[in-house]
């Protein structure tokens, strides 16, 4: 039974929500700045609160892990307060804003001695899995080549308006946990080789990405992105 503890209201705080209810053995649930939940509240923060009301529910609240489910400016603070109250942390992507935050991070939380965790879902769906039963099981033989592709036409930006005025965009919003998927399925990358676009004139950012990777094992693997894309629509939704 572990006790957790939710920083963030966004688009995607509310899947965490689920997640985390529909979950075997957490024995509670707390969340700092969440007004859409049943959940027992710490505090309904406003926005120039939200940071302290975080940091002090990660020092007073009973809790064992912390979940950031915010935009990556808060990260290390949120990262840094988590380590400080000796809790185990599961950070939304993208991790950090900068290398030096990244590593600033994981070491913090080394001191702590704590886990720190960085929340990359896709290759636990149950189609990925399957997928990499199958690989594991030499259903198809030794792979050689792999594509995988996202490409959706889907208004991301109606729910995170903040996206549109990132200079980068498809690539650390979605991107990530397509090339997270390539390296579950055909291991690490030791070479890649990338080309992004920008369809979408409205807003700041690539929306639309090729990249091509290497894999230690010797699977080269092609990632490809899009958001300007339209098709049937198949994302998913709460």
């Amino acid at each position: 039974m572990i006790k957790v503890g939710l920083i963030g209201c966004g688009f995607f705080a509310v899947n965490q929500m689920q997640g985390w209810a529909d979950a075997e053995g957490p024995a509670s649930l707390r969340s700092a700045t969440a007004t859409r939940t049943g959940w027992p509240r710490w505090a309904r923060a406003s926005a120039s609160r939200s940071a302290d009301d975080a940091a002090r529910m990660m020092r007073e609240a009973d809790l064992d892990v912390v979940d950031i489910a915010t935009t990556v400016p808060s990260h290390r603070p949120l990262v840094t307060a988590a380590a400080e109250a000796r809790l185990h942390a599961i950070c939304q992507k993208p991790f950090a804003e900068t290398l030096e935050d990244a590593r600033a991070m994981v070491a913090a939380m080394e001191r702590a001695g704590r886990v720190l965790m960085v929340h990359e879902n896709f290759r636990w769906q149950s189609p990925i899995r399957a997928v990499l039963a199958a690989l594991r099981e030499d259903a198809v033989g030794r792979p050689f080549f792999g594509r995988v592709s996202f490409r959706s036409g889907y208004d991301v930006f109606s729910g995170q308006p903040y996206l549109a005025t990132d200079p980068r965009f498809i690539i650390q919003d979605l991107g990530i946990h397509i090339l997270d998927i390539a390296r579950a399925l055909f291991g690490e990358v030791d070479r890649l080789s990338a080309s992004t676009a920008r369809v979408n004139p409205a807003i700041c950012g690539e929306d639309v990405a090729t990249i091509l990777m290497d894999h230690a094992g010797g699977v080269t693997s092609l990632v490809d992105c899009s958001y300007a894309t339209r098709r049937d629509e198949t994302f998913p939704r709460p």
